[in-house]
């Protein structure tokens, strides 16, 4: 937040204003300080200023979005909203809001103020869109419907998974009773579970961290994107999902009025997809030279088919927004169908792991058995 201290010439008393509590200040303070040189602007940041990022799940973002939705809808400032969405300071999404509402005070626009308050670059490029085309409204929509259908395949899979962890850890617990009994003691017992849960929870911590990087990578790395995109499944997923994101985004931009080479560029930003970010910055400089959208669409040559030909037939038929907007749905379909096998699939493994644990478990338990019993007949 900005304090403003407003001196006249003759010496009057300062007044601090906090330009954070009144934003339709800013330009007539500017105009004033152009035209008189009365005012002397001193900058320090309030306590509320010290930067924190509130971290919300894909269900917490499709609540945030969704009253953001209904209060615009209503004609409510998008400041006011955000001001009665922070006044619950109990909830994330609560303490979100604040942080993007003080965001705005600092910000050059609605989109850097939630990229500032830790949303994902992909979300603040789509809420440029809505800023640079004034249908705010439209996209936080957009955004509600994207984290309902990414928290309900969450949702999906943890709940599938659930039952086969608990046979997992019961399993480890039980078979490792006999032999603890019979060779005495809570180290046997623990000797043989620590290894088993700790190997299993390394295993699903390291490919949640691959994961990751590799989502980080086709962000960022071209020729790493490159190779990752064609590892069969995860590649053709990650594929499906960031020309989902690129679609629906230059969808909504034209839909809305704006101009088809900015909507590539932010398209191309919100895609998390480089090597489309890239392709979207060489068709607007292609466009700019001179040459036609769907000849510089086909120079790229990165465009997975259904895109591709989605941008052709609409720039040929002048139906771009309805061309992308069907692009966007085919491969939200083929994304939510992926998650929907990865969810499905999950437990499967999981169960297979856990009958060749037990299996494992269960033969070293019986040679255990025997070992000590034959050491006793010996004996």
């Amino acid at each position: 937040m900005l304090n403003v201290a407003a001196s006249s010439v003759g010496g009057t008393k300062k007044r601090p204003l906090a330009l954070g509590r009144h934003p339709g200040l800013l330009g007539s303070l500017a105009t004033e300080i152009r035209e008189k040189g009365e005012l002397s602007i001193e900058c320090r940041p309030t306590s509320t200023d010290a930067g924190f990022h509130v971290q919300l799940s894909p269900r917490d973002k499709e609540q945030f979005f969704h009253e953001l939705v209904q209060l615009t809808r209503s004609a409510v400032p998008l400041t006011r909203a955000l001001e009665m969405l922070s006044r619950n300071s109990r909830s994330r999404t609560g303490r979100c809001a604040r942080r993007v509402k003080e965001s705005l005070t600092s910000s050059n626009g609605v989109a850097a103020a939630f990229a500032k308050s830790g949303f994902l670059p992909g979300d603040a490029a789509v809420i440029e869109a809505g800023e640079e085309t004034g249908r705010l409204e439209a996209v936080f929509s957009e955004l509600e419907v994207y984290y309902r259908h990414l928290a309900d395949a969450r949702q999906r899979m943890i709940s599938r998974s659930i039952y086969p962890l608990v046979v997992l850890h019961f399993g480890a617990v039980v078979l490792a009773i006999p032999p603890a009994i019979i060779e005495g003691g809570w180290l046997t017992f623990w000797a043989r579970v620590l290894p088993v849960l700790l190997g299993f929870y390394v295993v699903l911590g390291g490919g949640y961290w691959l994961w990751r990087v590799m989502r980080n990578q086709v962000a960022q790395n071209p020729s790493t994107a490159s190779i990752i995109l064609a590892v069969p499944g995860v590649g053709g997923l990650l594929s499906d999902w960031t020309a989902w994101k690129f679609s629906r985004v230059l969808s909504l931009y034209v839909r809305a009025g704006g101009g088809v080479l900015k909507g590539f560029e932010i398209a191309g930003s919100s895609s998390e997809n480089v090597r489309l970010e890239s392709a979207s910055r060489s068709v607007v400089l292609g466009v700019q030279a001179g040459e036609g959208l769907d000849e510089c669409v086909r120079k790229q040559g990165v465009w997975p088919v259904v895109l591709e030909r989605a941008l052709e037939v609409g720039e040929q038929s002048g139906r771009l927004d309805e061309e992308t907007q069907r692009a966007a749905e085919i491969f939200k379909t083929r994304t939510l169908g992926k998650f929907e096998a990865f969810s499905s699939g999950l437990p499967k493994a999981l169960y297979i792991a856990v009958v060749l644990l037990m299996a494992w478990q269960a033969v070293s338990m019986i040679t255990g058995v025997m070992s000590t019993v034959g050491s006793a007949l010996d004996f």
